[in-house]
């Protein structure tokens, strides 16, 4: 069991807590640096205060309670270890609980043999399989080849998996069909496999979402869930149970069309299933609980002996009190305000990428010291993505790797969205939700179609590219099926045809308007020079052509700065600036909608060649913000095919073990490259020796 011991914390230490911008700093200066500056050949760790006294002690600490932490705390307990989980959010699930449930895995896992062999499920809920049984029809050595494929150039000119770590991936292809059975036994149900998720590979389907089936109780084990836990987005209506997000198909999201009718669909099916059999079976959790430093012991060893961590309640802006999981038995409530916990074994970061980090983010792309940005804080929290678990290894003499995976992946290239006026467009959720306390509005989905009836300008009203090309021609990951994101559709592997400069030019599809959004302005100050925010103006017209609601809850009451509405157009330029990151009117915006209301009357765009235009002016007129955001982090720890943590000299740290957006090494996105390097972590954290 989690063994507490009482100590007083404020008697060895300072217990302010550290900003995050100073941490940044903490963690680049004086963690790669110190590392760095060792001995050649060794990464010298920060070695532990002679006096440290620990408050807590576990076998294994697992940080982060996501699709990587949940799974590597319960398969770390099934192994026999003391588990104790931190998790910095007020509930478990991190960005597994707001996912819309596809999780691909393969390697001839359980649920491709059940399709390839045409099988029913146990409990007697799905139509037939989806797919003819040689595109299911899998095994380890094609998931590898799959993953590591040279030749696979997607739509927008990026080699899919020529740069994944091979011994990376030779570990997670041999887990990956382990790691689906294991999810299987901890009550998740899969739909039929229907496609490949990103990153999953180009010869077969391996993807199927978790599905839970409607039903008069919330059973976990029988795999049911009420109509008021699966929440309703056409009644606008959302659990704590389910936070699925608004772009990952929202609350109650059907699963019909997978195979599986009358069935709830979402990440949530697999973060709440193994939440309740890792409660159930003893393992512990310290929720509101931020992990800030590793910790290591004196000498050449750098072996990881535990972490400090500090306090982290969120509060909400309606009651005032603290917000609190949906379940608690298992749950360590703790509020001092600095703890340091002892590992016997070992510790699994699971804290996730580094969007949130500014100085770490601008690393790999400048424009995204851009404040405005989007990266998802509304359900997760404002320390989401802070890039703590991978600066807190850098200062351990962790190494980085997958550093060129993110280079314009379809979920962490900073792009326009298809969803207007709301603050956080990955973590929209509906009321009921205490996220939404945060959020605040669900946000005007506009999808591809609506940009024909708007147009976008930049923070001082010029618009800057053919709108329409900015919903549309967007590119996206290559996977199964073959054809799929410009690939050729009769699909050989490892060919050469498939990179060649001809193929690329006939299917290239990465429009530049959200680069031309980000470019500079006459409004971008120094240091940064920042683009500012992006506004799509539109009129009373295009509401009635595409009957957008604008009210409560898809726009925010009372107003929160992301809409705006007024009678004319220089009314409307001047209110923008009641949102947050407007600083200036919008300056050219009267003159900018004369210009295209006469390209319309015309029917040629002479600035930027739009196709389809519709005049503005039909007041009201309005102002919605089109969110610049990513989802994901890629780049992180490098780690072996065990997920160990590998140091800046290429050798395994002792005791430390990453999994998740919070590592490096793959391109795959979502729950397949979280849970499985979940699984991989935890396997072989509890094969090291106590200490």
């Amino acid at each position: 069991m989690v063994k507490k011991r009482e100590t007083n914390v404020a008697e060895l230490r300072d217990q302010t807590a550290v900003s995050r911008r100073d941490f940044v700093k903490a963690g680049a200066a004086a963690g790669l640096g110190a590392a760095i500056l060792s001995a050649p050949g060794k990464a010298q760790a920060q070695p532990a205060p002679a006096d440290i006294r620990w408050d807590y002690e576990a076998d294994v600490i697992v940080c982060g309670s996501g699709g990587t932490g949940i799974v590597a705390a319960k398969r770390a307990h099934d192994l026999g270890a003391d588990v104790l989980v931190l998790e910095q959010n007020f509930d478990i699930g991190g960005k597994l609980s707001h996912n819309g449930g596809l999780s691909s895995f393969g390697g001839g896992d359980a649920i491709q043999e059940r399709d390839r062999r045409g099988l029913a499920d146990p409990d007697g809920w799905l139509t037939a399989p989806l797919l003819p049984p040689a595109d299911v029809t899998d095994d380890p050595e094609t998931l590898f080849i799959d993953t590591t494929d040279w030749s696979v150039v997607n739509d927008h000119a990026i080699a899919d998996y020529r740069y994944n770590d091979r011994g990376y991936q030779r570990g997670w292809a041999d887990n990956a069909a382990a790691t689906r059975q294991f999810l299987m036994d901890n009550h998740v149900r899969f739909s039929r496999i229907s496609r490949t998720h990103q990153g999953g590979g180009m010869t077969k389907a391996r993807a199927a979402s978790s599905i839970m089936k409607l039903g008069a109780k919330t059973d976990i084990e029988a795999g049911t869930i009420t109509s008021a836990d699966a929440g309703s987005k056409e009644e606008e209506r959302q659990s704590l149970f389910n936070p699925c997000t608004q772009i990952c198909g929202g609350p109650g999201a059907r699963a019909d069309s997978l195979g599986a009718p009358n069935c709830i669909r979402g990440g949530f099916v697999i973060s709440r299933s193994v939440e309740y059999t890792a409660r159930k079976a003893g393992v512990r959790f310290m929720l509101n609980r931020h992990m800030d430093e590793i910790i290591c012991e004196g000498g050449d060893s750098g072996r990881v002996i535990g972490v400090k961590a500090s306090y982290t309640p969120r509060i909400s802006p309606v009651t005032g009190k603290r917000l609190e999981s949906y379940w608690s038995n298992g749950n360590i409530d703790e509020t001092k305000q600095v703890i340091y916990v002892r590992a016997r074994r070992a510790v699994i970061v699971g804290t996730g990428g580094y969007m949130g980090n500014v100085p770490f983010r601008t690393s790999f792309d400048p424009r995204m010291s851009e404040p405005s940005m989007q990266y998802g804080t509304g359900l997760m929290g404002p320390l989401h993505e802070d890039a703590s678990g991978i600066l807190a290894g850098m200062k351990v003499g962790a190494g980085l790797g997958g550093l060129f995976q993110p280079y314009l992946h379809s979920s962490s290239a900073l792009r326009l969205q298809n969803v207007l006026a709301t603050s956080d467009i990955y973590d929209t959720v509906m009321p009921g939700h205490p996220a939404f306390e945060f959020i605040r509005s669900y946000g005007i989905a506009i999808g591809t179609s609506g940009w024909e009836y708007i147009i976008a300008v930049n923070q001082v009203g010029k618009r800057f590219h053919d709108e329409w090309s900015i919903g549309n021609q967007r590119g996206s990951e290559a996977q199964y099926p073959p054809g799929s994101s410009g690939t050729n559709k009769s699909f050989t592997p490892l060919d050469w045809r498939n990179a060649s400069v001809a193929h690329i030019r006939s299917t290239y599809n990465w429009g530049p308007g959200s680069d031309a959004a980000l470019a500079m302005n006459e409004g971008s100050r120094a240091p940064d020079y920042s683009s500012g925010p992006v506004w799509a103006i539109f009129d009373q017209a295009a509401v009635n052509a595409n009957g957008w609601q604008l009210r409560h809850p898809y726009i925010a009451n009372p107003p929160d700065g992301n809409f705006f509405k007024a009678d004319t157009l220089a009314e409307l330029a001047r209110l923008v600036v009641g949102n947050r990151f407007q600083h200036m009117p919008l300056k050219y915006l009267e003159q900018t909608v004369a210009r295209f209301n006469s390209f319309a009357d015309a029917g040629k765009d002479t600035d930027f060649e739009k196709a389809a235009m519709h005049r503005i002016d039909k007041a009201p007129f309005y102002a919605a913000l089109i969110p610049l955001a990513v989802n994901d982090s890629y780049g992180g720890l490098k780690i072996d095919g065990h997920c160990q943590v590998i140091d800046i000299y290429g050798k395994p740290i002792p005791g430390l073990f990453a999994g998740g957006e919070a590592s490096g090494g793959g391109r795959q996105h979502g729950i397949g490259r979280a849970t499985v390097t979940g699984y991989i972590a935890a396997t072989h954290a509890v094969a090291e020796p106590v200490r």
